[in-house]
């Protein structure tokens, strides 16, 4: 197998993981799984991405908007391999203490060449994040607000440098989907503590330089299960965090973080 065959078999394991492949293919790529300890790394955060993702839908999209979605897909442009420095994992709410150290294999910053078959991918992608969080409360409402998410998650899906950065430890995780081109990035957690009673979860874009500015307020989610949260003014943030603050939020941290997510640079 020459050079070019050996860089290219890694760009499978997003199709790999989603069973995507065509037989010969499958074939060829578990042989090379074999010797390969990082695609198997990959295949494994793939997979577990993807069914935090698919979580218990509260409300399905209507078919006109996965005719549009389905659609859409096709025109996702493919992306390059790239691999950033990890960030801590999620910590207790109650200690509101910081989490620190270097995130673990799951806290790599992936940014995937998906080929043929990124459809896959990012259809099961924008159709679980449209669901996600959704409650019927009114019915209108949350078909405008899944539509409203569906079409954000499009473009973010779509965006030549949308890249993907999960830090997790045990059941607890946190994944941001961000493109810093778009301005916006979107936070989904999972497994998160509660918040003490009269407090909040709060997200910040922070800077080397010192500077924080409030992404907006989570909530405190009450079966641990946060977002998707999307949170715009993403341009020159260095880092996201998640800190414990009292109920409505305050204009500037008030604790140490519980949370610190590492975002690639441009």
């Amino acid at each position: 197998m020459n050079e070019h065959v050996d860089a290219g078999i890694h760009t499978l394991a997003a199709p790999y993981a989603l069973h995507a492949l065509p037989p010969d293919e499958v074939s060829r790529f578990e042989e090379h799984l074999e010797q390969c300890a990082d695609c198997r790394v990959e295949v494994d955060e793939l997979r577990e991405t993807a069914a935090r993702l698919g979580v218990a839908a509260a409300v399905t999209p209507p078919p006109r908007m996965r005719e549009e979605v389905l659609a859409r897909i096709a025109e996702v442009r493919p992306l390059p391999p790239r691999v950033a420095a990890g960030s801590t994992p999620l910590g207790s709410a109650a200690g509101s203490g910081s989490a620190a150290g270097s995130g673990s294999a799951a806290g790599r910053a992936l940014r995937r060449w998906w080929p043929r078959v990124a459809t896959g991918l990012a259809a099961a992608a924008v159709a679980a994040i449209v669901v996600l969080g959704i409650r019927l409360n009114d019915v209108q409402s949350d078909l405008d607000r899944s539509q409203q998410i569906g079409a954000q998650m499009r473009q973010l899906v779509g965006a030549e440098d949308m890249e993907m950065v999960r830090v997790g430890e045990g059941d607890s995780s946190g994944t941001v989907l961000l493109a810093r081109s778009l301005d916006v990035a979107v936070f989904i957690g999972d497994g998160m503590a509660p918040a003490p009673a009269g407090h909040t979860y709060q997200l910040w874009f922070m800077h080397d330089d010192g500077g924080v500015v409030s992404a907006g307020v989570l909530g405190n989610p009450p079966d641990g299960h946060v977002g998707p949260f999307t949170a715009r003014g993403l341009a020159g943030a260095d880092r996201l965090g998640i800190t414990v603050e009292p109920d409505g939020g305050s204009p500037q941290p008030t604790t140490d973080p519980v949370m610190l997510i590492d975002l690639p640079t441009a």
